[in-house]
């Protein structure tokens, strides 16, 4: 779903893209099962003797869980020497479809890797991984000390419209919202996380300026961030730009993880 398709026009790949969704949307068959316990990929000694700290990476739509080491973002965590080991589970989209993403991860991962020593816990949402990741913070704030979001998918452009139309995220009266599904609940919760962001843990954003795929929801959520917690660059929706904006929130975050207990 994203390099191959650099060199065709914007608005066609748009179409393809949306088509391609919803087609998994309204047919249950084309979205893979959700297994229980969800799968993952271990990168560490997954017993915090080493570290004490665990990172998750959350997958888009398109592609692999196993694209995260493919292309090389595992390696920036291991060549920075962070204090974490790192769990990739297989979040395909039949974890959303059945909307028990937040609870495998809750019950696979976090509770077993707290059993075992681990003390802090971060997300990793890239893409559709984004929307996870604050849905699992939603769920579940106690459980998550940070969550890093690249690229995030949050929405279609008709409840970004809509805020945008309303004067943003503050002014946007949710009870009076055209809309009533999981758009709307993402971004009721948003809105709280924005009037009182001191009750959950933080939230750092890297997105790209010209990020189709995003519909704008990026730039609306950087709103109700802290801005020292947001960055944007140019570029696509594509793993080549999604490494260059991890390197860069590393940069951002390192003092800060490289600090963790």
């Amino acid at each position: 779903m994203y390099s191959d398709f650099t060199g065709m026009k914007k608005n066609r790949l748009i179409i393809i893209v949306c088509n391609v969704f919803l087609s998994i949307l309204l047919l249950p068959a084309c979205a893979p099962r959700a297994t229980v316990p969800i799968p993952v990929l271990e990168y560490g000694k997954m017993d915090a003797s080493d570290h004490k700290n665990l990172l998750i990476f959350l997958r888009g739509l398109g592609g692999s869980h196993k694209d995260f080491e493919k292309f090389g973002l595992i390696d920036e965590v291991r060549t920075r020497n962070l204090p974490f080991d790192v769990i990739v589970p297989d979040a395909h989209f039949g974890y959303y479809k059945t909307e028990t993403l937040p609870e495998r991860l809750k019950e696979d991962i976090i509770e077993p890797a707290k059993e075992k020593g681990y003390r802090q816990i971060w997300l990793a949402g890239f893409s559709m991984g984004g929307l996870g990741g604050l849905f699992s913070v939603k769920s579940f704030p106690d459980e998550i000390d940070g969550i890093i979001l690249v690229s995030p998918f949050v929405g279609w452009p008709r409840i970004i419209d809509e805020i945008n139309a309303s004067g943003g995220v503050g002014e946007w009266d949710p009870q009076h919202s055209s809309l009533d599904d999981w758009q709307w609940r993402i971004w009721k919760w948003i809105k709280s996380y924005g009037n009182d962001p001191g009750r959950y843990p933080p939230i750092y954003l890297g997105y790209s300026d010209d990020d189709f795929m995003a519909q704008g929801g990026p730039v609306l959520l950087s709103t109700v961030l802290d801005p020292e917690y947001v960055l944007s660059i140019p570029g696509d929706h594509d793993y080549e730009t999604f490494r260059k904006i991890w390197n860069l929130m590393l940069d951002k975050t390192e003092n800060t993880l490289n600090s963790l207990p």
